[in-house]
């Protein structure tokens, strides 16, 4: 009985212990249910994380393609490298990510041909008008937290291609007369000179080293030699000039000159600090050099080489040559034609680099400056340093007016694209000069996304810019024409500025 009375009491002890252990067990999970819940606290950060948009038929550029610009700090959206000009930004689809936190997406659009919200989230397909003000906001699940952003699509309001000549920027000829009858302008220790005959027979040598100011040191050289205007050139430490007779002269500042000694027929341009030219001895002509030396004895000039009206010669440095390399274009032969020849000089020899690539022309000029090429089917271009070959006359007997570029230093040249033909309004001119002068330009940049006349493309290695107080400065290269003569034989005595308008686009950094 007692065996029994303790069986029935230790069942009873077990099976409340078993509760008790069951009971705590479920309080203990309901204790952490609640604990959790207690926690749990609504999700309070937003923010877009990418941003594009959809393709489109009838555009000029792949939209998909085009990269957007996301600063998370000042909450603005855009695309630096604008769309092309007249691209249609009234309905375009875009493509928004951002974190999944967000309980709404709304864009509201203003100012444009559509206004009105846009629920981004239930409908992400519809179209956005971006030809006014479109601001993204996003709230967040505690439906308190938002954040907002400005969106701009960006177009080109002028074709950033265009070589474009300023009529409003012509000036007039550095002379201290009206009628100056002949000029030549050289760029010697980054200034420009400019050496004018007066109406008067009296000459000027009009000093600058900011063209676009106008303001010009006109200085009154001392010549007891009449000079040969048009045979002025530079080398990097001394100016050089003709006399009549041809005797060369040299002057550290285009004031005073002196005399060398040596007759030649020709100058025909620098190459490191000596100056080449062409000397006549015993009725045939002569490659030579001042100062000469003995590792660079003259030598007999081809028939086929021009002795006068070629371009300017220029220089350039060759990673595979051990020197300098220089070239000149076209100019007339002795027998009285013109030459479409490129010849080069490597500091030893002279060759043809290229023939019959331009026309047979004299009295072109040739200028260092930049054109751009797509290299994918982005909007991203790259950019090339070329050579700008400008004006001269053709052996038909008018003015050429086709701009040639070459991308190699003269080996080929292109016409260049119809962007870049010379306009109506410029003058036909032969004998011109071009030189090519930095000019500082800025633009604020408080306004990220805003445009002073577009916006430039990224990973432009010549291009050196500086920042400072919200505000972005660079040297924007401008072309420069000086004198030349007309189709009327008058000396053109105004001086054109011409610049590719992508130059003037603030910097992308």
């Amino acid at each position: 009985m007692l065996v029994n009375i303790k069986s029935s009491l230790l069942g009873r002890l077990v099976l409340s212990a078993c509760a008790l252990l069951l009971i705590a067990g479920v309080s203990s999970c309901n204790k952490a249910t609640e604990t959790t819940e207690e926690l749990y606290m609504p999700a309070s950060s937003v923010a877009v994380t990418a941003f594009s948009l959809k393709s489109k038929s009838g555009t000029k550029v792949k939209l998909d393609s085009v990269f957007f610009s996301i600063d998370l700090n000042k909450g603005v959206i855009f695309n630096a490298d604008s769309l092309p000009v007249g691209t249609d930004v009234t309905k375009l689809v875009a493509d928004i990510s951002y974190t999944s936190s967000a309980s709404e997406v709304t864009l509201t659009q203003s100012g444009g041909k559509t206004t009105g919200d846009i629920d981004y989230k239930s409908n992400p397909t519809d179209s956005i008008d971006f030809s006014g003000k479109v601001v993204l906001k996003i709230t967040a699940e505690d439906k308190t937290t938002t954040r907002s952003y400005n969106i701009k699509v960006n177009v080109h309001k002028v074709e950033p291609d265009s070589l474009v000549w300023d009529r409003l920027a012509v000036t007039p000829m550095p002379s201290r007369h009206d009628s100056p009858e002949a000029q030549k302008t050289v760029k010697f220790k980054d200034t420009s000179y400019t050496l004018i005959k007066e109406s008067d027979g009296s000459y000027t040598m009009s000093v600058a080293t900011d063209l676009l100011s106008g303001t010009w040191d006109k200085l009154l050289p001392e010549f007891d030699f009449e000079p040969d205007v048009r045979s002025l050139n530079a080398t990097s430490d001394l100016l050089y000039m003709l006399d009549s007779t041809g005797v060369l002269h040299t002057s550290a500042d285009g004031l005073a000159w002196e005399n060398t000694g040596v007759t030649w027929v020709n100058i025909i341009g620098a190459y490191n600090s000596s100056m080449l030219g062409l000397r006549r001895e015993g009725g045939k002509l002569f490659h030579t050099m001042w100062p000469s030396d003995q590792l660079h004895p003259d030598m007999p000039v081809s028939d086929e080489f021009p002795v006068a009206g070629f371009t300017d010669f220029v220089q350039y440095d060759n990673r595979w040559a051990n020197y300098p390399i220089g070239f000149l274009v076209g100019g007339r032969l002795s027998d009285g034609s013109f030459s479409d020849k490129t010849w080069g000089y490597d500091g030893d020899h002279w060759a043809v680099l290229s023939e019959g690539m331009i026309p047979k022309l004299e009295g072109a000029t040739l200028v260092p400056y930049f054109v751009y090429r797509k290299t994918s089917s982005s909007l991203v271009q790259t950019e090339f340093a070329v050579w700008m070959l400008i004006g001269g006359e053709v052996d038909e007997g008018y003015c050429n007016y086709q701009i040639y570029v070459s991308y190699d230093n003269g080996v080929n040249w292109y016409s260049a694209d119809s962007q870049m033909d010379l306009p109506d309004y410029f003058p036909g001119l032969k004998y011109l000069d071009g030189i090519v002068m930095d000019w500082k330009k800025s633009a604020s940049l408080k306004d990220n996304w805003s445009e002073v006349a577009g916006r430039n493309l990224p990973g432009m290695a010549r291009m050196k810019y500086d920042v400072k107080d919200y505000e972005v400065s660079w040297q924007c290269p401008y072309i420069y024409i000086f004198g030349g003569i007309e189709e009327t034989g008058l000396l053109n005595d105004k001086i054109w500025r011409g610049v590719l308008n992508r130059l003037t686009f603030v910097p992308l950094f």
